[in-house]
């Protein structure tokens, strides 16, 4: 073993605030005991939410109040939208189900639009799980690009669990970003990224870490790069219900945002 240089070790991480970066542009503000830091980097805004226990009623209700307002900074709906809501990762691994368990909860609306049996307070929404390529044998991205291209999709929200390089990050943070995602990327094992660029449509990710790699704790509390199976990850033991409930989270959040029906404002 030898010793490292924290601040300048790329550590495995998807939070932008864990990240390494020089000349990052913040700014904090608190509403109770939720910490919500505006970020800006490569033109690119990040919004990070820092909360308790996220199971707390009371933490719950606050946290989904600031959700819903920050999400409606990044998210304008127009009258023409259509917005696919996408859920990364693997519903079988649970720490990895944060995505595919928030699309259960979506209010899909497509196909009643075309119907046009809803009024113009419901937005015309439709959700796609792309499942992983272990699974389906196809890279993610392929499989979205043709569904916006099938249902001429204007907007997308994709979902997708992180990985953090500090565990009391865990299950206590939410990260929105108009830069897209970048699945895997927290564990050097980057596909094909989900964002304006490869999407040609304006595309905001939002994602809650659920997992960090020991070699990554034990590193930062030795002070010294360690040889260990990087592969090896930490959870919460209570990961089953923080899903579920994070998820609902985002899920209530997100249908709050689209329409205007389920979440008057004055």
């Amino acid at each position: 073993m030898h010793e490292i240089d924290l601040n300048k070790k790329d550590l495995r991480t998807d939070l932008i605030l864990e990240k390494q970066y020089k000349n990052l542009e913040s700014k904090t503000t608190k509403y109770k005991d939720i910490e919500i830091i505006t970020t800006k980097y490569k033109n690119n805004n990040y919004t990070t939410i820092y909360f308790n226990d996220a199971t707390d009623k009371d933490n719950y209700l606050n946290l989904e109040k600031v959700l819903i307002k920050e999400l409606k900074k990044y998210i304008n709906i127009k009258e023409n939208d259509t917005i696919l809501v996408v859920g990364l990762g693997n519903s079988k691994s649970t720490p990895d189900a944060l995505g595919p368990c928030t699309i259960d909860s979506i209010l899909v609306t497509r196909h009643l639009k075309l119907l046009n049996v809803l009024d113009k307070d419901y937005s015309v929404v439709s959700t796609f799980k792309p499942s992983v390529m272990g699974t389906t044998g196809i890279e993610s991205i392929d499989l979205i690009k043709n569904i916006i291209k099938d249902i001429k999709a204007t907007k997308v929200i994709a979902i997708d669990a992180l990985k953090a390089s500090k565990i009391e990050r865990l299950v206590k943070t939410i990260q929105i970003t108009d830069s897209g995602i970048h699945p895997g990327s927290g564990i050097n094992n980057n596909r094909g990224e989900v964002s304006k660029n490869t999407m040609k449509t304006d595309v905001i990710s939002i994602g809650i870490p659920t997992v960090v790699d020991i070699k990554t704790i034990l590193e930062s509390i030795l002070e010294e790069e360690i040889e260990l199976d990087e592969n090896l990850i930490l959870t919460p033991t209570d990961i089953d219900y923080q899903i579920e409930k994070l998820s609902k989270l985002l899920s209530i959040s997100i249908n709050k945002t689209l329409h205007k029906k389920l979440y008057p404002t004055k």
